[in-house]
């Protein structure tokens, strides 16, 4: 018999059960954070009758899906077992879709009619095989010519020595059936002459004309620029290290430019007359943060003129500013009922009538809302990830922090959900690649995942993080030491503030990030207690090796970076002092060394070096090679056999 002063230890509340049961039964498995969202992607058709947006297939990524808001009928379209990676509409009833279907091709574009529900044509070819062991394609569609539905411009590559260039595409066209035939072209209705030069993009307008190209050749980039399509192609005096063309006007001699001026602390947006070469008055500007990766976002009106909506752009969390009254109006109204989160609109129809809205927080991944302005009703979708408890997930805070030389820098500081009482938990520095990129305010599943295990995670953006002020982006794009004391400042900032346990710091990162991760354990041999670097460089004399040897395809980045950074033969010392590879003996840390064999964008012997200068100095070290990835992960299994491979190593060194 039970003693009755023993049976209250026995007698556990609902609620008791409900978190004894959430404490045994741990954090979420690192599976949950590469699930493919049930929902991705929503848009809204022209029109406004059609949303579409993604749900995951049976393969590796996601059927189409289209919700009719007039007849409430929705359908999933399998696609005869294509994998949809992405879409675009093009117009009221279709879009472009672009697919997957392995082995049998690796990327195809073709377009799907929401009213027939089916493809409707082809826009790509795929030869037989390609590097990868797969069908490559030959072509990239650009744009859609609103003067004939059939017709597309197209970016045609060199395979074989085949022509190359802009052409305009007809979905009439057929491939010749006779035997031996090259059917790689077979589309090209009409070859679209540019000037000569290596091709690094072209911008369309809003009817689908190409007006711009941007050609490189005599060490210079150049932006090319007819007003119309029966014009000639002209030189802008524009900079390309200081101007960025951020949109076409409808008013064939404006285009919006981001410029840095000499004295400007950062660039500024300008509506630039072509005929004048004049800049005009700032349109907008911020002192902090750069326009030159804002976007304006507008669309096409059935009249065929466009209507800028709003100015968007990175601040320590992006940015919406409308431009067009009703689009505010709808800001305001979507705000007001969905408070405490970040509420951005990312489609709408020509009426302006109806948005889809994504509405973040850092917790969780944004969740789609179609929003009617007419009718003042919402319809939101499901949620994306119903795995995902945000309570549990960590909030991100912006953080600022000054570096050695008065510099103030930001980042990004994600706390566990849950640390006993009274402790610091384990720092994480989690350094973003590029390093021309940046980190966001945004829902991050590797942060999660780190944070869920107990670790703090720090994301700094080091100076030339894209986005900020001259001081920050511009100036120093290319100090690469600067950029590891950058990172370093910022740890020992946080250690400061007594936000992290000082004893208990690791750093991580992939591509620059990678070599961010073996420099702070190189050159900051008693801060860190190990380091995981993915697909780093670590020898930049050997990165320049590789772009040379890639610049028959490429000479622009390869010239670029001799600009830049210098050459290894002139500038030995610099080299040296810049590539963590000359200097593995002063390392203390543990290091795991993860890489993928077809990384095309660094060599994978970067990595095998830095194994065999850790062996020779007897680092303790791990690696990690896969044989069938990128810079990057294409295949979830891999991603996750990542992911769990560094949260057993940090557990084991952290």
């Amino acid at each position: 018999m039970i003693s009755p002063s023993l049976r209250p230890c026995f007698l556990f509340t609902a609620a008791a059960l409900a978190l004894l049961s959430s404490a045994l039964a741990g954090p979420p498995p690192a599976s949950d954070f590469i699930r493919r969202a049930e929902i991705n992607k929503a848009d809204i058709s022209e029109d406004g009758r059609y949303v579409s947006f993604l749900t995951p297939s049976r393969k590796d990524f996601y059927d189409l899906n289209i919700f009719d808001l007039e007849t409430k009928d929705s359908k999933k379209f399998e696609l005869g077992g294509d994998d949809v990676l992405q879409y675009e509409w093009i117009d009221a009833t279709r879009m472009i879709l672009t697919t997957r279907n392995r082995p049998n091709y690796w990327f195809r574009q073709q377009v799907f009619d929401v009213k027939q529900g089916k493809i409707t044509g082809n826009l790509t070819y795929t030869l037989d095989k390609g590097a990868f062991g797969h069908a490559d394609t030959v072509l990239t569609v650009i744009s859609s010519l609103r003067r004939d539905p059939n017709l597309f411009t197209a970016w045609f590559y060199d395979f074989d020595g085949d022509r190359s260039g802009l052409a305009i595409t007809s979905l009439q066209r057929r491939p010749n059936p006779a035997a031996g035939t090259n059917n790689s072209r077979y589309s090209v209705k009409q070859w679209i002459d540019i000037p000569k030069g290596e091709f690094h993009g072209a911008s369309a307008d809003k009817e689908g004309e190409i007006r711009v190209v941007m050609r490189y050749g005599d060490k210079e980039m150049k932006f090319h620029y007819r007003p119309r399509p029966t014009d000639a192609w002209q030189v802008l005096p524009l900079n390309f290290d200081n101007d960025t063309i951020l949109a076409l006007d409808d008013d064939p001699d404006f285009l919006y430019v981001a410029h840095y001026a000499f004295d400007s602390a950062s660039s500024q947006l300008h509506r630039y007359r072509i005929s004048t070469n004049d800049l005009g008055p700032v349109l907008f500007e911020d002192p902090v943060y750069s326009m030159s990766d804002a976007q304006l976002m507008s669309h096409r009106l059935p009249s065929g003129k466009s209507q800028v909506l709003a100015l968007e752009y990175e601040r320590d969390v992006p940015v919406q500013l409308p431009i067009d009254p009703a689009f505010a109006a709808a800001q305001k109204e979507i705000n007001a009922k969905l408070p405490g989160r970040l509420n951005l609109i990312t489609g709408c129809d020509h009426a302006l009538r109806r948005f889809v809205v994504a509405s973040h927080t850092s917790r969780e991944p944004a969740r789609f809302v179609i929003y009617d302005r007419a009718a003042g009703t919402f319809l939101p979708l499901p949620a994306p990830s119903p795995w995902i408890n945000p309570a549990e997930m960590s909030m991100m805070r912006p953080v600022k922090y000054p570096t050695r030389d008065g510099l103030m820098l930001e980042g990004y500081l994600s706390l566990p959900a849950k640390s006993p009482s009274g402790t610091k938990p384990p720092l994480v520095v989690f350094a973003h690649g590029g390093p021309w990129a940046r980190d966001s305010w945004e829902y991050n599943p590797t942060v999660q995942l780190l944070t869920s295990r107990g670790y703090a995670v720090f994301q700094p953006n080091y100076r030339g993080s894209t986005g900020y002020s001259r001081r920050v982006s511009k100036d120093d794009e290319f100090e690469f030491r600067k950029m590891h004391d950058d990172v370093t400042d910022g740890v020992k900032y946080l250690v400061a503030q007594g936000l992290v346990d000082e004893k208990r710091l690791a750093i991580f990162g992939a591509s620059f990030g990678g070599y961010l991760a073996v420099a702070g354990a190189v050159f900051e041999p008693d801060l860190y207690r190990c380091a995981v670097t993915f697909a780093g460089v670590f020898d930049w004399k050997q990165l320049i090796q590789q772009r040379k040897a890639d610049s028959a395809d490429d000479k622009f980045n390869y010239e670029y970076l001799l600009r830049k950074l210098g050459d290894p033969a002139t500038q030995t010392e610099r080299f040296d002092q810049n590539s963590p590879i000359n200097h593995v003996a002063a390392i203390k840390a543990p290091v795991f060394v993860i890489h993928g064999k077809v990384d095309n964008t660094v060599d994978y012997r970067q990595s095998t070096r830095l194994l065999s200068e850790l062996e020779a100095n007897k680092v303790p070290h791990e690696k990690l090679f896969f044989d069938t990835e990128v810079h990057g992960f294409i295949e979830r299994d891999n991603e996750q056999k990542f992911l769990e491979a560094v949260e057993r190593f940090l557990a084991k060194n952290l």
